[in-house]
Parts: C-alpha cells; sequence; structure tokens
C-alpha cells in the first residue's frame, strides 16, 4: 500500500520551517491534490509504518524534519505511539512507527496542518514517495523495560500469497509468542494490514544490543518459522531492516 500525500496549494504556501530547501519551494504547486489511504472502521486501534528516504545531501534536514513531526504528532489527540527511526547503514533511509486510538484519531491526524506542512517540506528532498502500511493489532504483547543507548530496532514486512495465509497464520502468532518470551527482547510486535491486505504483515521489533538481535535471529523458533513458511505454495517474502531511534 502505497500512501502519496499532497497538501491543499494554500498550506502549501504557508511557512513551512528552517529545514526547507529553498530550491524546493515550487516543487509541490501544481501537483494533484491526493488523500490519505483509509485504514479500517470501527473504534479498534490503527496503526501506521511508513518508509521513506531522503537525498545523501539532505540527510540532517531530513532527520531535523522528521523530529519536528514527531514532536508535534505525539501530542495530537488520540496519538499512542510516534516514533522515528533511522536505517543503521543508509542513514538516508527512515521509517515512522505511529499508534492511534481509532480510525477517526488517524484520519484527523493525516489531515492536519502538521502533516501538511511535513508532507510539503519532504517533497523537495525525498528520493521517493512514502511508502505506507496501515495495521492492525495482530498479536502484541507488552514491552520489557525501555530501551537504552545502543539498542537495536528491526522493522520487518512479511508477505504471504493470499491462498497460503490462513495455513500461515498460526506460524506468524506462535513467532510472536516465542519471540516476546526471548530474555533479552524489549519489544516484539506484530501488526497485520486489514481485509483485502491481510496476508500483509509488519514486524516491530527491539534488542537491547546486537548479540542479543543475533541470538533471536538463530533461535529455533526463529529457524523454525522461516522453514514453516519458506515452501514453495506459500510464496513468503519478508524484508527485514535494522535501525536506531532518532533521538
Amino acid at each position: 500500500m502505497r500512501l502519496i500525500r499532497t497538501p491543499h496549494l494554500a498550506q502549501a504556501l504557508a511557512p513551512i520551517g528552517r529545514f526547507m530547501p529553498a530550491a524546493g519551494l515550487g516543487i509541490a504547486i501544481g501537483i494533484a491534490i491526493g488523500s490519505p489511504a483509509l485504514a479500517q472502521s470501527g473504534s479498534e486501534a490503527v496503526h501506521a509504518v511508513t518508509y521513506l528516504d531522503v537525498s545523501q545531501d539532505w540527510v540532517l534536514q531530513g532527520a531535523g524534519l522528521l523530529k519536528q513531526y514527531r514532536d508535534a504528532s505525539s501530542h495530537q489527540p488520540g496519538n499512542l505511539e510516534f516514533t522515528v527511526l533511522q536505517e543503521a547503514n543508509r542513514p538516508n533511509r527512515f521509517v515512522i512507527v505511529e499508534g492511534w486510538k481509532d480510525q477517526a484519531a488517524f484520519e484527523a491526524h493525516a489531515k492536519s496542518a502538521d502533516t501538511s506542512r511535513f508532507d510539503f517540506t519532504l517533497e523537495a528532498i525525498r528520493n521517493s514517495p512514502p511508502n505506507q502500511h496501515v495495521l492492525r493489532d495482530y498479536a502484541n504483547g507488552p514491552e520489557h523495560g525501555t530501551p537504552g543507548t545502543g539498542a537495536i530496532y528491526m522493522v520487518e514486512h512479511i508477505d504471504f500469497s493470499p491462498p497460503a495465509n490462513a495455513a500461515s497464520e498460526p506460524a506468524v502468532k506462535a513467532l510472536a509468542q516465542s519471540s516476546r518470551s526471548d530474555a533479552d527482547v524489549v519489544r516484539y510486535d506484530i501488526y497485520q494490514e486489514p481485509p483485502p491486505h491481510t496476508n500483509h504483515y509488519s514486524v516491530v521489533a527491539v534488542w537491547p544490543n546486537r548479540k542479543a538481535y543475533d541470538a533471536h535471529e538463530t533461535a529455533a523458533s526463529t529457524r523454525k518459522f522461516r522453514d514453516d513458511t519458506a515452501m514453495p505454495a506459500r510464496a513468503n517474502l519478508y524484508d527485514q531492516r535494522l535501525y536506531k531511534i532518532l533521538d
């Protein structure tokens, strides 16, 4: 699921802060007006994982823009989480992990002035449109402590062929349960996209250090999940990336 937001023209022309490169002021003008993707109806919590990247020449400005957006968004009504991570080996790539108490809060944030300013500013320095996956709770649990300095964050996308998804769900839940029982894990949550894309999952996990992450990767339960879901009929594809928190 791709999300490309563009602000209304009047909002686009508003002041957008010190992170805006001068050459980018006119880029968003004339782009067709879009609307944010809807997640699901009802009062259940709505989550989203958004991947984005900026030009290598604008990494510091991109990080500053994301911090500004994080601080503003985390104070909006109904926010449950707004975490911004920077990819460990490719610092121009980031991911936003956010949670909202319900669909109304999620939509209000998407339509807010803070989001419009962020989208407009990002337009001038990004390499590609943000890629957002809107999600719901699936296999989640409480965090074990607070991540400290040197914590390893992992965000992973899991994708099954639709016919095999139902048969694969027990393996996904077993992975979450076994991973959360690891002695050193801080967080291990698996979210699922709403219908009709229930064959797509996002994993958000945290370990205190690289040694703990490496131990998880070679654990029997992790290897079993990969063995159980690697059958050709299931066509399991996953994209796993490591991050650090953006302070």
